[in-house]
């Protein structure tokens, strides 16, 4: 019997080089709350979060859910902004994507964002045609690094966990895949090759990889 196959790839820093929007929009939107924050440690302890435990880690206290929606509109409306003037696909990505579908691998986005940001990145780089499944940070009830979106998503892909490749930019999102029994191929578009302690392969783009490549990393 063929064993199915699946390719689980993160949105923001993976199919689009979009962080230094994101980050751009955080700094903003906390310097206005008095907050200036350090990159370093926003990439290593927030990077991959959900909007609510970024602001509680930032505010040092808990975020009622109706005040998180409200500064997401804020943070999101200016990240949209500033992203739409430079929105592009990753590197090689659309190959790697052609050559999944070609090959019968099964592909999903599994992403802390929300579906406005979703919508914005897979409709406005005409990507949603290409994965077989779509779990955002609306469909789930811990965010990365909680294996949750990942294990949701190989579920609605219809492989198993152990058959799964997951590609990550984020240290929270590595130890999502990691916690999830997963392989893992870090995109070092947010973190140094040496900061992804758990990934089998690392790669700034998709221009050095191949889904032949990506599934060689799985245990036979």
């Amino acid at each position: 019997m063929k064993r199915e196959i699946g390719f689980l790839l993160d949105m923001d820093g993976v199919v689009c080089h979009n962080m230094p929007a994101h980050e751009e929009a955080w700094t903003s939107f906390f310097r206005g709350h008095g907050i200036e924050i350090d990159l370093h440690d926003f990439r290593a302890n927030t990077m991959g979060m959900p909007t609510r435990e970024v602001l509680r880690y930032y505010f040092k206290r808990d975020v009622p859910p109706e005040e998180a929606n409200a500064a997401a509109v804020v943070k999101e409306t200016l990240y949209r902004k500033l992203y739409l003037p430079r929105r592009a696909l990753a590197a090689g990505l659309l190959p790697f994507l052609k050559g999944a579908r070609a090959g019968g691998y099964r592909v999903g986005l599994g992403t802390g964002s929300k579906d406005d940001n979703v919508t914005f990145i897979l409709d406005g780089l005409e990507l949603r045609p290409w994965f077989d499944a779509v779990v955002d940070g609306g469909m789930v009830t811990k965010g990365k690094p909680d294996p949750e979106t990942f294990l949701i998503l190989a579920d609605k892909l219809k492989v198993l966990p152990k058959n799964c490749v997951v590609f990550e930019d984020s240290l929270l999102g590595e130890e999502a895949a990691r916690r999830a029994g997963m392989a893992i191929v870090a995109i070092t578009t947010s973190h140094r090759p040496d900061e992804f302690k758990h990934a089998a392969l690392k790669a700034r783009d998709f221009t050095t990889l191949s889904p032949a490549k990506a599934a060689a990393l799985l245990r036979p």
